[in-house]
């Protein structure tokens, strides 16, 4: 917690001597020989809404109903074991319990494993998919003559008209061809 808030307090510092810079550069003579284009963008808005986030997740929920599955039918599995058990003679009981025993802590273990396995899924993907968005932005602000393009969770206050969003995303969902072309 007391990490998050220095590393937004910091970016809110870094963001405010950006912006001092820039806005120094405005007002100097040379500055004015062309003007300085500058927006942000709200990039976990662009995450959200961009159709690649909306397929990986629906492949990871999948993935997720798929484990619960195989946890649910162990789950079963094991009630069954339990009830078969109290029909059993003393020593019949104890080797099927020792069973039990086992299967309950491959349960265990099973369940530990998919949510680490899901989570680390989840974690790689999400940032391939913040690399992609990066990257898509850089493209989308040299193409149109940005010199400085800010993260949103950085700035105190700006106005929606510097807000590129919107553009950025349409170009994310906008198809590629092999080469990176746009379709």
């Amino acid at each position: 917690m007391m990490r998050t808030s220095m590393h937004k307090w910091s970016s809110r510092v870094m963001v405010s001597v950006v912006v001092g810079v820039v806005a120094g550069a405005l007002g100097s003579p040379c500055a004015h020989a062309g003007e300085i284009k500058i927006g942000y963008v709200n990039v976990e808005k662009i995450f959200q809404d961009y159709n690649h986030t909306k397929a990986v997740k629906a492949d990871l929920e999948k993935r997720a109903k798929q484990k619960d599955g195989e946890y649910d039918a162990r789950v079963t599995e094991l009630k069954k074991l339990k009830g078969d058990m109290e029909l059993l003679n003393d020593q019949a009981r104890e080797a099927k319990q020792r069973e039990y025993d086992q299967k309950t802590d491959d349960l265990q273990r099973f369940k530990a494993n998919a949510t680490r396995e899901l989570s680390r899924e989840q974690q790689k993907v999400t940032g391939a998919i913040l690399s992609e968005i990066e990257q898509r932005i850089t493209e989308y602000a040299k193409a149109n003559g940005f010199a400085l393009v800010l993260n949103s969770r950085a700035l105190i206050y700006a106005q929606d008209v510097y807000d590129i969003s919107d553009e950025v995303l349409k170009a994310l969902n906008t198809p590629r061809t092999a080469k990176g072309e746009v379709r």
